[in-house]
């Protein structure tokens, strides 16, 4: 039997009429019964797409090289490091109120598709934080790296090579410090602005780590494990600022290690901590002293904004960074209120769930996990234990919608879902969902 022909369109150019926006960033096209996904498009356009990634399946991916019938969302690119090929910035070519709402119709596809909440609208709310619409300079940790010029820079878009054009995201404080530095070759490189004005420059070797996966998603997964196994084993060489950040939201100040954890966006802690202020305060039959889980909690901005609302709340913040827990009391008061506990959700729930010294099962949870979301044992036994309400704050729409389905399909209800543009001009679009028990109906 003569085996099928394998497609293989790699370097062919299509002229592709640009439909919706997909998960991930890129726009959908199709040709001769598959479907294109294509970097650089608008929903609309018609454009000449190079094929530049083919698994030979129902799919390819490509890239716009050539826009024939240009959309009315279609800016000039500000990022001359996205221009120049590089990963960062690669919705600048979308206008930026045309980018939420495509990013809200990611956000509402993925909720219904992935968590089946069939309640959920065609487009969700997206927000800017904090009223904050810059496109340019609103990132206050950034991270470049240096080739064999010792050159300051960003990767290439689906490559290990450093693209040394400057790029927007970044307040520009951060990047004259870092090209001041003048680190040397092969450096991954820390950069961050404290809310008080200092900046602080951090960096170590490089670590490019294979990724073994058979297709994007779990090569991408792979590098994302192994980035995460280098940054525990490495250590940051200090060159400018303290080795401490300073952070303040809502008349708390937090003094955090340089590479703890904490939102890039200069506006988008306190406008998360609004939210889950808001988020608390409406959730059903809490009562006057809540047993309330912040897990993934970092420093504990969100248990500050629990006690903002409930002030005899009991608040366990879970987090597996010892470096950002440590911070926890540098802002708040450590005792019977707050007790902070250095564990893996998963180990926490196993051994806490219940347990007396920890005040029983929660009244609310707070979750703030990775990109890769709290995932379905982690949701699942949630679901069973938390009486009121959960806060779901998720880094990608997919996952989210797979955690938040768990809930769902457990009898819990949406009490909303919306959208936050932490990452302007990026396809990169965050969510917070609040559900409710079926307990507190």
């Amino acid at each position: 039997m003569t085996p099928p022909t394998r497609t293989d369109w790699t370097g062919r150019v299509l002229r592709l009429r640009i439909e919706g926006p997909a998960q991930g960033g890129e726009f959908v096209a199709r040709h001769s019964g598959r479907v294109v996904f294509c970097r650089g498009g608008i929903t609309g356009e018609l454009a000449e797409v190079v094929i530049d990634d083919d698994p030979g399946r129902a799919f390819c991916r490509g890239t716009v090289t050539r826009v024939l019938e240009p959309s009315p969302d279609r800016v000039d690119p500000v990022c001359p490091a996205a221009a120049a090929g590089a990963g960062c910035c690669d919705w600048s070519h979308i206008g930026p109120s045309a980018a939420r709402v495509f990013a809200g119709t990611v956000l509402a596809d993925q909720a219904r598709r992935i968590g089946r909440i069939q309640s959920v609208p065609d487009r969700l709310s997206v927000e800017v934080p904090g009223g904050d619409d810059a496109t340019t300079g609103w990132r206050t940790v950034a991270r470049w790296v240096t080739g064999h010029d010792g050159v300051p820079g960003v990767r290439r878009s689906r490559s290990r090579e450093v693209v040394t054009h400057p790029c927007v995201q970044a307040d520009p404080r951060i990047g004259e410090a870092i090209r001041a530095a003048g680190v040397g070759p092969h450096r991954e490189i820390l950069g961050v602005l404290g809310d008080d004005g200092q900046v602080h420059v951090a960096h170590r070797p490089v670590t490019d780590p294979a990724s073994r996966g058979r297709d994007r998603r779990s090569r991408r997964g792979a590098a994302t494990r192994a980035r995460a196994r280098a940054s525990r084993a490495g250590r940051w060489e200090h060159v400018s600022g303290a080795p401490t950040v300073s952070r303040t939201v809502g008349g708390r100040t937090w003094r955090l290690p340089v590479d703890a954890f904490w939102q890039a966006h200069r506006s988008a802690a306190a406008h998360y901590s609004d939210l889950v202020r808001g988020a608390v305060s409406g959730a059903p039959a809490l009562p006057g002293d809540p047993v309330v889980w912040d897990l993934y909690g970092g420093a504990g901005l969100f248990s500050a904004a629990v006690l903002d609302v409930v002030p005899r709340a009991r608040v366990t913040v879970v987090e597996s960074s010892r470096a950002s827990l440590e911070a926890v009391g540098s802002a708040l008061e450590i005792g019977p209120a707050v007790v902070p506990v250095a564990s893996r959700v998963e180990q926490f729930l196993e051994r806490s769930s219940g347990a007396a010294d920890r005040g029983g099962d929660p009244d609310l949870v707070i979750l703030d996990p990775p990109r890769g979301g709290a995932g379905i044992e982690v949701m699942t036994a949630l679901a069973r234990g938390t009486a009121s309400r959960i806060i779901h704050v998720g880094c990608d729409p997919a996952s989210l919608a797979r955690d938040v389905g768990v809930l769902v399909s457990a009898g819990w209800t949406p009490a909303g879902i919306q959208g936050v543009a932490a990452f302007p001009a990026t396809h990169h679009v965050e969510g917070l969902a609040v559900l409710d028990s079926p307990r507190a109906r």
